[in-house]
């Protein structure tokens, strides 16, 4: 009987019915597609936060030494190593190039580090812009700092010579570097060119990591002796200096430090972005809520003699109240299923449109979607069925045939 009930009230009203469905609908492919930009593109709009440059600086533990460049290849299998998006080693030297001293930096720039990942300095400092191209690695090439090229009055195409005491090398000038800082006063070359040139075999003498993080206190590191087991939870998580200590336990003889302005720009402006989002969501969600308050309260003063006939024949008000919620959750549960199918949807071409990351499909969001709308509707629908049903049976009656 109570479904029978149930069914014929869903059939009857069905304008207000669907106007209640439709703001749920709406609310709910807000959320979704907002969490599911959040949730599946997180590491992706960190990557692009990458702009600001390497987070995380090794270097020898003792002033003066070099490192084995060969040894960089251990970065790639630390536990966060897929963390580890881009790796820059450099030797810096001061050479002297036709009348002028300047630095010569020797790096990677598209180096294989292992089957599948290359990396070089262009990732680690992506705001650099060269007029040109970078040089290729193995070969004697160099990109110059703009204010040095100027002062050496070359250009792409040109040749130059740098010398480091009784050692010369050639270099044919393929990049004019673009920076505004120290960059426009350096010039850029293969490391084993730099190497070749400073009688180095294989070393160098900083390296720049860029790693995805997660946001850190700054020095939170926790004492494993005292802490095992927030120590432990610290380890496991994605910190920049959690990050740093497994680099150090890999890199024999190096230490590594975190560029903590680096670190703490990435985690400000992606902690505003979910904050953004987040409350586009719940705007959204308040907006469905407003629209099944307004659809519900207009129901339920429409069939106030109903109500008032089951409560006068024995009908406990209860179950009165728990007949039009459950009405109203299945109106949310459908508008929930239908939003979130389409917030999916929308999901992925907020992603690629506007924020230029790839969103796959994540239908796990759906039963979440479907039962979000159910308890929009439910909330929403709670005030105006209880304010209905608070008077007396006879004044219900008295009321609604008045």
């Amino acid at each position: 009987m109570y479904a029978r009930l149930l069914i014929e009230s869903l059939r009857r009203g069905t304008r207000r019915k669907l106007l209640a469905v439709s703001a749920v609908a709406l609310g709910t492919l807000g959320a979704t597609a907002l969490g599911e930009v959040v949730l599946s593109s997180g590491d992706r709009l960190a990557a692009e936060m990458g702009s600001y440059g390497a987070n995380l600086v090794t270097t020898p533990a003792r002033e003066g030494e070099t490192l084995p460049a060969a040894d960089l290849v251990k970065v790639r299998r630390i536990f966060w190593r897929n963390n580890i998006v881009a790796v820059a080693p450099t030797l810096d030297l001061r050479v002297r190039m036709a009348d002028v001293v300047a630095p010569l930096v020797g790096t990677w720039f598209d180096h294989p580090l292992e089957p599948g990942f290359r990396t070089g300095l262009p990732r680690t400092r992506p705001t650099l812009a060269v007029e040109g191209r970078w040089p290729s690695e193995g070969a004697s090439e160099v990109a110059l700092g703009r204010r040095l090229s100027e002062r050496l009055a070359l250009r792409p195409g040109s040749d130059l010579r740098a010398s480091l005491g009784d050692r010369s090398q050639d270099f044919r000038v393929v990049g004019i570097v673009t920076s505004g800082g120290e960059e426009d006063d350096q010039a850029f070359a293969p490391l084993a060119a730099v190497e070749r040139l400073s009688g180095l075999s294989g070393r160098y003498t900083r390296a720049e990591i860029f790693a995805m993080t997660v946001p850190e206190v700054r020095n939170s590191h926790p004492d494993p002796v005292r802490n095992p087991r927030e120590y432990e939870t610290w380890y496991c998580t994605a910190y920049p200096s959690a990050i740093a200590l497994q680099l150090d336990e890999a890199l024999p003889r190096a230490k590594t430090s975190v560029n903590y302005g680096v670190t703490q720009a990435t985690a400000d402006v992606l902690g505003r972005l979910r904050w953004v989002l987040t409350a586009l969501a719940a705007v959204a969600l308040a907006g469905a809520a407003v629209g099944v308050t307004a659809a519900m309260t207009a129901t339920v003063m429409e069939r106030r003699l109903e109500a008032g006939l089951l409560v006068a024949i024995g009908a406990p008000r209860g179950r009165v109240v728990l007949f039009f919620l459950t009405e109203a959750a299945l109106l949310g549960l459908f508008g929930g299923l239908a939003g979130g199918g389409m917030g999916l949807v929308a999901g992925r071409l907020l992603g690629s449109g506007v924020l230029g990351v790839t969103v796959p499909w994540m239908p796990i969001l759906l039963p979440f979607a479907a039962l979000l709308g159910l308890a929009v509707a439910v909330v929403a629908s709670a005030a105006p069925v209880a304010r209905a049903l608070e008077r007396y049976p006879a004044d219900i009656l008295k009321r609604a045939t008045a």
